[in-house]
């Protein structure tokens, strides 16, 4: 028993003594070296040689896709205003009309006969209340037959309206400028009042929807620029901007409904279209310093910052990993040195050589 734990404590001490051998050769050293020809030495020793890089600013952009689906900037069905039979159908596919263009016309022969019906009612009553008036005037006429008269006229008047609005509701006019779809009716189809007739679509603006995850959300704004691909157009590339962002985030989803709108002037993009959607995201400048600096110490990152010829740590937190840079976020500011090699060798304080550094080189 006794051997087995000598050959233990020699094992271990021998593992010991390899793993701190530098130190250890030190320490020899200096046990047998002179203080003077030792503090000489110290003096001389330009410190421990490493190889530094300056720190950058870089910005923390981002670039997001998604795929959305297209609506025009505004689309109504267009449905039957009255029951009838359809006269006259404007209609087309892809037909482009005006505000107040006419659409179909239902026949309207009873209308107009009972509008003339009504108009010449109020041409009586309007005649009568004249007469009455100017005998009132005189005191030739009953009060009461005045206001029989006044509300006879008024009747005449409202029934006029009516006839109009009634005549109005026979013809089916365009309710903005717009392109009209297939429609679904043909002239000479009897209809009743709210049947579908068509789609109708103003398509100067497509509407792209799409959802952004809320980690996102700080870095959109109304105005953003987004570009936009479509298989519908394939090789075209279209620019367009945020102009809406939904009040609440998805609570299934963690995600805002987002919309942007493309211009259409060429009249290329159909809605309901699928779209893919790139926004490049702006985000905060942070410092940045290459990858092979960054070291994980004790629970936390951490660079070798230069300091007047000696090294001393600097806690960072990682932001990204870009193109073999580390954004991180910490005290640094644009050129200082930052050890990139030779970092085993470093502890707190410790004198070190730059190797790369430029004035060093020149002199």
């Amino acid at each position: 028993m006794k051997q087995v734990v000598m050959c233990a404590v020699l094992i271990v001490g021998a593992g010991l003594a390899w793993q701190y051998r530098a130190e250890l050769s030190a320490a020899i050293s200096a046990r047998g070296t002179d203080p003077v020809q030792q503090a000489g030495r110290e003096a001389q020793d330009p410190g421990v040689p490493v190889i530094a890089a300056e720190v950058q600013t870089m910005r923390d952009d981002l670039s997001f896709s998604a795929i959305g689906t297209g609506f025009a900037l505004r689309s109504v069905t267009l449905r039957a205003p009255a029951s009838g039979e359809i006269t006259d159908l404007a209609i087309t596919p892809g037909g482009q009309f005006s505000t107040g263009d006419v659409l179909m016309q239902l026949r309207d022969t009873d209308e107009r006969l009972a509008l003339a019906l009504a108009e010449a009612r109020l041409e009586r009553a309007t005649s009568e209340r004249n007469r009455y008036r100017a005998l009132q005037d005189t005191g030739a006429a009953a009060t009461a037959r005045f206001e029989e008269a006044e509300t006879d006229f008024k009747v005449a008047q409202i029934a006029v309206e009516q006839a109009r609005a009634d005549l109005e509701d026979r013809t089916l006019r365009a309710p903005f400028d717009g392109v009209s779809g297939l429609a679904s009716v043909e002239e000479g189809d009897r209809i009743v009042a709210d049947d579908a007739i068509s789609s109708y679509d103003d398509r100067s603006r497509i509407l792209v929807e799409f959802d952004l995850p809320e980690a996102l959300l700080s870095r959109v704004r109304i105005g953003l620029k987004v570009s936009a691909q479509t298989p519908a157009v394939e090789g075209r590339r279209f620019d367009g901007e945020v102009m809406a962002i939904d009040s609440r985030v998805e609570t299934d989803t963690r995600t805002a409904r987002v919309r942007a709108a493309i211009d259409n002037a060429g009249d290329l993009l159909r809605p309901g279209a699928s779209f893919s959607i790139r926004l490049d995201l702006p985000g905060k400048s942070y410092p940045a310093v290459p990858e092979l600096a960054l070291q994980f110490s004790r629970g936390a990152l951490q660079v070798w910052r230069v300091s007047d010829g000696t090294a001393e740590p600097v806690r960072v937190e990682l932001v990204r990993r870009r193109d073999g840079q580390v954004i991180v976020d910490g005290p640094l500011t644009e050129g200082e040195r930052i050890i990139v090699e030779g970092t085993q060798r470093l502890r707190p304080g410790i004198a070190v050589n730059v190797l790369n550094d430029p004035d060093a080189v020149r002199s």
